[in-house]
């Protein structure tokens, strides 16, 4: 019974005690004590209430860092460890309290993932567990937060809880107190200035003058000074009784008198204020740039001056540092452009010999090497490509190429790819279309597959089982209020990640925890470049996810039909197209091969053309730079020129302009179709072959495919250029 009677007393018996903490403390807020005393004191109260524990406050500093309050019972190595301390949601106890606003409870500090920075430094400090509770202000503003700490691992009672909330309840009136007194003095400080400048503005003229950091001087309308204010001895060395009756125009450089003179003439004439900068002579003959403000008050003549030496030296930094930004940024640019030649010449020999070579009997063995080797090569081509479409995102000159294409065709490529891959893996795959999702559209189709290429490279890489999905439809406008909207959701099973970090995976070089790139591997630039694609067609991209469960990725586009809905076949000129292997099969008995120039100065490159079109039947002549092209071109006739842009002697952009020179001083020539097959890919390369005649543009690395479909692509545009000559390429 007595037992009994004492635990039930016990609430009320730590009730009264922590009433006379409170009590205890008031008496130090009344008193005025300072702040850290009155801390110790709230520690040492709440370490009697709660016999065996060690408290610490903290303070929240500039919103994101706690800062030691006071933790005297804590050793120096642990205070000293923890001070300055940033908050977050895995910040140990307190930083994830501060950042959450809510009683954050470590029961075992060896075991809980908050500790994983600090758990060595607790078990050396003796602390087994950790209670905090934020310490919250008036309107809810986070002050820092209060913690209890514990020998042994366990979780807080009712009690606890009371004492820590108590406790941290004392320390933000502590703390909001110092506030108010802090900002009380800062009024008054305030108020004590504004006092100091209204009796400074009602002192004479002489405490005006001798108060002024800047030079200040009063002269006739002649320009003799009157009077000068002591300034003009720190600032130009000059002692201020020596230059009363002397003419300011003395002072000033001589290439600057006939702007100062203009000044004071308008000034004593019209009477309006003026600006001016010139060069004043000091007491030791060099001379100081002094910006001047000059008015007029009755015959007087009154001028303030500052020293701008500082300022224009800063102003000339900044535009030399504007000016070295701009070089480094056209460097940067030459750089890239450079690369991507330096980059892709290489990479096209490897690309398109090993495809030739892929087109050879082989043995199994082999046939493996070789797949392995133009699975590199495409993964080499795509980084090099990411790294241009980034660079060229940063400097605003990636365009949106609009045309006409089927979204079955496009999207299918895609698919079938992605499709083969997840086999490849034992990962399932499955693709439906809505029944609008058909027919001719009017949009960039390479930038649209592009997006789509990443978001399911990102659900191969990331999925090891279940499958893959891709639901495609497109919302059609109505009555002509708006244009359609295509709807791509690529969804996956694979590992997932936190939905916190949704938004952190479409930055640049980012994935979702440092762990993913380790494992996985990867750049990280796929999904900033998709999200920044998406954004310019007007469009959004979203992600979610369950951690372990799988992802969903979602592209909302504006995309407007170019025709009404259909179904038709695709065209060899539209993207999605297969091009037609046979264009070059060797000609029919009697038929005359396909005659095409190759100019082309590296070995390997001409050799890569060379195994692509032989096969074909095409009549292949090579040379090394633009100069022979010319010669080759004067002496010949050709169906087709293939270009390269940077040759040594005259590059393919120079040759490209007189071979279109000859055909116009030819009027009987028939017009041959030219196609710059150039390591030189980004958009102003393709650009400046457009200008100087060429039909078309390829990008190396080029493989078989994509070398036979650009040279139909030629001869095709070539032809309508041939039949409407007011649509052909300008010529120079």
């Amino acid at each position: 019974m007595t037992l009994a009677k004492s635990e039930a007393d016990a609430p009320e018996a730590a009730g009264l005690a922590r009433a006379d903490l409170l009590t205890r403390i008031a008496t130090h807020i009344a008193a005025g004590d300072p702040m850290d005393e009155i801390f110790k004191s709230i520690i040492a109260g709440v370490e009697s209430l709660q016999p065996g524990v060690l408290c610490s406050i903290l303070l929240l500093k500039d919103g994101r860092r706690l800062t030691l309050g006071a933790a005297p019972s804590l050793p120096a190595f642990y205070c000293q460890a923890i001070d300055g301390a940033e908050i977050g949601l895995y910040a140990g106890s307190c930083g994830r309290a501060a950042y959450l606003k809510r009683r954050v409870v470590v029961a075992d500090i060896a075991s809980d993932p908050l500790w994983v920075d600090y758990k060595d430094l607790a078990a050396q400090a003796g602390l087994a567990a950790c209670w905090s509770e934020p310490i919250v202000g008036a309107g809810g503003r986070v002050l820092g937060a209060f913690a209890m700490y514990q020998r042994q691992p366990g979780a807080p009672d009712a009690h606890d809880i009371a004492t820590i909330a108590s406790a941290a309840h004392l320390a933000a009136i502590v703390i909001e107190r110092d506030l108010t007194q802090d900002a009380l003095a800062e009024s008054e400080a305030r108020a004590r200035e504004a006092a100091e400048r209204e009796w400074a503005s009602a002192r004479d003229l002489d405490s005006f003058f001798n108060a002024s950091q800047d030079i200040l001087c009063i002269s006739n309308k002649a320009g003799d000074f009157v009077r000068v204010n002591h300034a003009w001895k720190t600032m130009l060395g000059y002692d201020p009784e020596t230059l009363v009756g002397v003419n300011y125009l003395t002072l000033v450089h001589p290439e600057d008198r006939g702007l100062a003179m203009a000044a004071t003439d308008k000034l004593a004439t019209a009477g309006h204020e003026v600006s001016l900068t010139n060069r004043y002579r000091c007491a030791d003959g060099t001379f100081k740039p002094i910006e001047w403000r000059g008015f007029v008050s009755g015959e007087r003549l009154f001028g303030i001056g500052r020293d701008v030496t500082e300022r224009m030296a800063f102003e000339a930094q900044l535009d030399a540092a504007r000016q070295a930004a701009e070089d480094a940024n056209r460097a940067k640019s030459d750089f890239l452009a450079n690369m991507s030649h330096e980059v892709r010449t290489p990479l096209n020999g490897v690309i398109g010999i090993v495809d030739a070579l892929a087109r050879t009997p082989l043995s199994p063995a082999q046939g493996e090497m070789v797949d392995l080797i133009q699975s590199s090569g495409a993964t080499l081509e795509r980084l090099v490509s990411d790294i241009l479409d980034v660079s060229k995102i940063e400097a605003g000159r990636l365009d949106l190429e609009v045309h006409s294409f089927d979204l079955t065709a496009m999207i299918g490529a895609v698919l079938d790819v992605a499709r083969i891959r997840a086999e490849e893996r034992g990962v399932g795959f499955d693709a439906t279309f809505g029944p609008t999702a058909r027919g001719l559209f009017r949009g960039d189709s390479v930038r649209l597959r592009q997006v789509l290429d990443n978001l399911l490279s990102n659900a191969l890489k990331f999925t090891h089982a279940g499958k893959i999905a891709v639901a495609v439809d497109v919302s059609d406008a109505v009555d002509g209020a708006q244009v359609s909207e295509l709807a791509l959701m690529v969804s996956d099973t694979g590992v997932g990640f936190d939905p916190a970090l949704a938004a952190d995976l479409f930055d640049r070089f980012r994935q979702a925890d440092g762990a993913i790139t380790r494992r996985f591997g990867g750049t990280g630039l796929g999904l900033s470049i998709s999200k920044a694609l998406v954004e310019m067609m007007g469009g959004r991209i979203e992600a979610a996810s369950t951690p372990g469960a799988g992802s969903v990725f979602t592209v909302r586009v504006p995309l407007p039909r170019a025709a009404p809905q259909a179904e038709p076949a695709p065209s060899k000129t539209e993207p999605g197209a297969e091009p037609d292997l046979d264009m070059a099969a060797p000609a029919a008995d009697g038929a005359p091969p396909l005659r095409i120039l190759l100019a082309e100065d590296n070995l390997t490159n001409q050799k890569v053309v060379s195994l692509i079109l032989a096969p074909l039947g095409a009549d292949l002549t090579i040379v090394e730079n633009g100069a022979q092209a010319i010669e080759a071109f004067r002496e010949g006739e050709f169906d087709l020129v293939l270009m390269d842009m940077q040759m040594p002697v005259m590059d393919g952009l120079a040759a490209t302009r007189v071979l279109r020179e000859i055909e116009q001083a030819a009027p009987l020539r028939r017009r041959t179709a030219i196609a710059m097959l150039s390591a030189n890919a980004m958009a102003h390369h393709r650009e400046e072959a457009a200008a100087c005649g060429a039909d078309l543009h390829i990008a190396k690395p080029v493989t078989a495919k994509g070398l036979i479909e650009g040279v139909e692509q030629a001869l095709a545009l070539s032809d309508a250029a041939r039949d409407s000559p007011a649509e052909a390429p300008p010529n120079p």
